[in-house]
């Protein structure tokens, strides 16, 4: 293998493993499955990774980070809070696929006595860094009168996220992501079109 290869195997190992944990769950895949993916040996996954729970921690890191980026990309390129509400109902949207998958979190979620303390611990951080993002979204279609917001938006931020999760799995158990629209009306109900 060249170096340049070499400097992308991480890379590729973390793509495959985000995949296979959000197609199959935590619990769903193997190092031997990665290898055979990677077109590797075994061996070369615990070199960059040395155990499934540092892979799995490396992933998650690495999805918080995207999704993160995400949000606020779509807070920025949105002047109103029902448009970029809009965004992040579509970004949910999105990561289910074909209804063959979950977002990371959720499908994480969904093995939480599989998984650790520790990816736990960053799940939990990421499902927090949404909620966040989500009452400061409310709070901008509070004020620019695009969002219906009736009661505490830290609140109501996270029945939103559940929501969006929530929808995810029944989507997913379906096996159709028009599921995921009708289970998301409600939220959508609620933007402004102006």
């Amino acid at each position: 293998m060249n170096n340049a290869a070499t400097e992308s195997t991480p890379e590729l190992l973390l793509d495959l493993g985000e995949s296979a944990i959000r197609s199959r769950g935590y619990a769903g895949f193997s190092y031997a499955d990665i290898a055979r993916e990677a077109g590797i040996r075994k061996a070369s996954i615990h070199h960059h990774f040395p155990t499934k729970l540092v892979f799995g921690l490396a992933v998650l890191d690495r999805y918080a980070d995207r999704l993160a980026r995400a949000l606020n990309d779509i807070e920025s390129r949105n002047r109103t809070g029902a448009m970029a509400l809009s965004q992040a109902i579509e970004l949910y949207r999105s990561a289910l696929g074909g209804g063959d998958r979950l977002c990371l979190c959720v499908a994480l979620a969904s093995d939480r006595e599989l998984v650790g303390e520790e990816i736990r611990q960053v799940l939990n951080r990421a499902n927090r860094m949404v909620i966040t993002w989500l009452e400061q979204i409310l709070l901008k279609g509070r004020r620019d009168r695009s969002i219906s917001v009736g009661g505490d938006p830290a609140t109501d931020a996270i029945s939103l996220l559940a929501q969006l999760q929530g929808a995810q799995l029944v989507a997913r158990a379906a096996g159709d992501p028009s599921v995921f629209e009708n289970a998301t009306t409600t939220i959508s109900a609620r933007l402004s079109r102006h």
